[in-house]
């Protein structure tokens, strides 16, 4: 190869082509906190049904059993929903359920909007009125 890079083209001075690239290493570790999420205190302590907190934290008694079976019919292999809960502590939907009514007021039950919320709701419902209507106008022989 090197002699046929250095060889005289026919028109021109000869072409002397070197190869001394090099790549240069990229540092790829991906370095992730191994500590243990506590699964209690994310918020999900107030909500009643026994079934839906166990979900909303993805947590699965049944699934930890090696004897359960998928809708598919597929034997479970008994390491639950996340099979690193022992030892991080929860999934993603443990330490950041998408539903949290601890978090969210007082009571936890209920969610009050107040009147900074109200009034947030009346300028967003005005202001999609008023682009809706423009739209209209604008496309139709109304505005003409």
């Amino acid at each position: 190869m090197a002699a046929a890079l250095q060889t005289k083209p026919f028109l021109g001075a000869s072409v002397k082509a070197s190869s001394q690239r090099t790549r240069t290493t990229i540092n790829t570790t991906v370095v992730a906190s191994s500590k243990k999420v506590d699964i209690k205190k994310q918020g999900l302590n107030k909500v009643q049904n026994e079934v839906v907190k166990r979900n909303l934290m993805g947590v699965s008694d049944s699934m930890k059993k090696k004897d359960w079976k998928d809708p598919q019919g597929r034997k479970g292999k008994g390491y639950g929903v996340y099979k690193f809960a022992d030892k991080y502590g929860a999934n993603v939907d443990g330490y950041s359920p998408i539903y949290t009514p601890d978090t969210w007021s007082e009571s936890g039950e209920t969610y009050k909007l107040g009147t900074k919320g109200l009034l947030a709701w009346a300028g967003l419902l005005v202001v999609g009125l008023a682009v809706a209507v423009n739209l209209i106008l604008s496309t139709s022989q109304i505005g003409q």
